[in-house]
């Protein structure tokens, strides 16, 4: 997996054995709809794996990236990644359930303005995930949701906080942007 642009283009990025990262043709259709509004916003990307979405951010002119993601190899694997592009200053990784973490952000009134989710496929954690950032407030006024889902997963079209401003169907992939 490399970086598709921004200053650490071409850079390298480990996977982690057992995960499925956002292929290169999505994450690069993703970041063409999001160029304009990455520089100087604070990132959050849930359910990091190798930390493939946030690093991509940074390299496009993104602030600082906060990486959360339960797995301890997968957790190691994005620390080497942040270190291996000397990003350390600009980012901080989190070994929690995203669940659990969204919560943790609201109540230390953590904000966001774009967060980017990639959840295990068919385990209906998608839903799950955009219900709890419905619930609790982390995502700064006119932020973005960015989420990646198999495409007969479960998701929200509408809600009382996001809108649903773009869905593209890439092979199995879904890609939902949302906007608060």
């Amino acid at each position: 997996m490399k970086i598709l642009g921004g200053g650490y283009r071409s850079r390298q990025i480990k996977i982690p054995f057992g995960i499925r990262p956002v292929s290169l043709r999505v994450k690069k259709a993703c970041f063409d709809i999001l160029a304009a509004e990455l520089p100087g916003i604070r990132v959050l990307d849930l359910f990091s794996g190798s930390g493939s979405l946030g690093l991509e951010a940074l390299s496009r002119g993104a602030e600082q990236a906060v990486f959360v993601e339960a797995t301890a190899s997968c957790a190691d694997a994005i620390r080497k990644n942040i270190s291996a592009l000397e990003l350390g200053p600009k980012t901080k990784v989190y070994q929690r359930k995203v669940l659990d973490i969204i919560e943790y952000f609201f109540k230390q009134r953590e904000k966001f303005d774009c967060v980017f989710m990639d959840p295990p496929y068919y385990k209906g954690i998608l839903r799950k995930a955009l219900q709890a950032l419905e619930e609790y407030d982390i995502v700064t006024p006119s932020g973005y949701v960015v989420a990646f889902g198999y495409i007969k997963d479960d998701f929200i079209e509408e809600s009382r906080v996001l809108t649903l401003i773009d869905k593209r169907i890439y092979g199995q992939t879904i890609v939902l942007i949302y906007k608060r």
